[in-house]
């Protein structure tokens, strides 16, 4: 058979479809094999064989204490607490003490002295920080107001358009209740006449007849 013979593609051989098959594996399929159930297995484990219980054993708080400080370390307290609350209101920076001019609240004297039994000019700066709160412009409550506000976004639900949020509420008193419009004898809309208009050249034309009120009579 010729090689741009058409034929050929309905011949066995020459076609290869791709077949789908149910059991592609996608995904974290690799990671997920290794992970393991608790629970599952129903065969004993090397520690279910070789375990004693021994009752009324009490563990060693000891070697308990020492493998918890191994793994989780000293608390903050025997690291940062140890002068007592000596350091708590040390949030002043130095950028912040010159930039922002805070180093007029330094109570240490403008002129320094010789220590010699320090070797060194004495008091430093650098040994009495200035204690007290760090300069705030707003930026954080700035930035929790805007986290309070995408909370309360996202809690409302998802049903709501922006028309729905953006929408802001009149008190029904400011609603106009009183409706003012002409009788239905003298109102041109609701007039017959003008509902039938059989002249072709005043159809497209805004053209209205007037309703004409007629006297009351009165007789006697």
């Amino acid at each position: 058979m010729a090689q741009g013979d058409p034929m050929k593609w309905h011949m066995p051989g020459w076609r290869i479809e791709q077949r789908f098959a149910p059991g592609v594996l996608i995904g974290n399929w690799s990671e997920e094999r290794y992970t393991f159930n608790k629970g599952d297995t129903k065969h004993n484990s090397t520690h279910r064989v070789d375990f004693r219980n021994y009752g009324t054993y009490k563990p060693d708080v000891i070697v308990r204490r020492k493998a918890l400080m191994r793994n989780d370390g000293l608390g903050q307290e025997h690291i940062f607490h140890h002068h007592g609350d000596k350091y708590t209101q040390n949030n002043i920076s130095w950028y912040d003490e010159h930039y922002n001019g805070r180093y007029r609240e330094n109570t240490l004297p403008s002129l320094r002295d010789w220590n010699s039994h320090k070797l060194s000019w004495a008091p430093e700066k650098s040994d009495y920080p200035i204690q007290g709160n760090p300069t705030n412009f707003g930026l954080h409550e700035k930035l929790q107001s805007k986290w309070k506000d995408q909370i309360a976004d996202e809690v409302k639900g998802d049903y709501l358009s922006t028309y729905q949020n953006s929408f802001v509420g009149h008190p029904k008193e400011n609603l106009v209740r009183n409706r003012y419009a002409f009788s239905k004898d003298m109102s041109t809309t609701l007039h017959p006449y003008n509902k039938v208009n059989k002249d072709l050249h005043l159809r497209n034309a805004c053209v209205f007849k007037s309703p004409e009120k007629l006297p009351d009579l009165v007789y006697t």
